[in-house]
């Protein structure tokens, strides 16, 4: 697309007609929740609108797209996961187990925590990180992630596996903190 060219709207309307639904689609595999696949694919032709001078596809923009609807998928996924296992002041978990107003000293471990967990979770293979986030995040079952995938249920049984060490392993070198157990039974409790 050339934002020289007096069509360019036109153009980016038919590429937002053709590939909006699809894309919705895609997120939605990801997601498993059509109101924010929805916002990531709207999200995401906002940002090409606003970029279009600063932008370049060089493997094309439908890959383009795709690829940062995937992205952005996974970022909510992150989040989501991050914010489930975190030490929140809020969580009634944490408040059955310790005072109801977290130290500066707790809510320093939170914070380094939610990086760690970031981390790791940048750290998984792609696969692997598709499945454990769909699993985890979206709540979908075994057989839901396979179908959506197109893959069998024992692999995605396998690569939720492999996450959950990849996660625990990579937490356990880089937080030495006594929570490290809160963090297991977290991770492990939707097994």
């Amino acid at each position: 697309m050339n934002s020289s060219d007096p069509f360019y709207y036109n153009e980016f309307q038919h590429l937002f007609d053709d590939l909006y639904v699809p894309l919705c689609r895609f997120a939605l595999k990801f997601l498993n929740n059509t109101s924010l696949a929805e916002d990531v694919v709207q999200d995401t032709f906002v940002y090409l609108w606003e970029n279009r001078n600063r932008l370049s596809f060089s493997d094309g923009i439908n890959q383009y797209l795709f690829t940062t609807v995937k992205n952005k998928s996974l970022n909510i996924l992150q989040k989501k996961f991050i914010k489930s296992v975190s030490i929140l002041p809020n969580d009634k978990e944490i408040m059955t187990i310790g005072s109801k107003q977290p130290t500066a000293q707790e809510l320093l471990e939170c914070k380094e925590l939610e990086k760690i967990l970031e981390d790791a979770l940048n750290c998984l293979p792609e696969k692997c990180r598709i499945i454990f986030s769909m699993k985890r995040f979206a709540n979908m079952t075994n057989n839901e992630i396979a179908k959506k995938l197109n893959i069998s249920v024992k692999t995605v049984e396998a690569q939720t596996t492999i996450a959950i060490k990849k996660l625990t392993t990579y937490v356990t070198n880089h937080w030495n903190n006594s929570s490290l157990i809160l963090f297991n039974l977290l991770l492990q409790k939707k097994n």
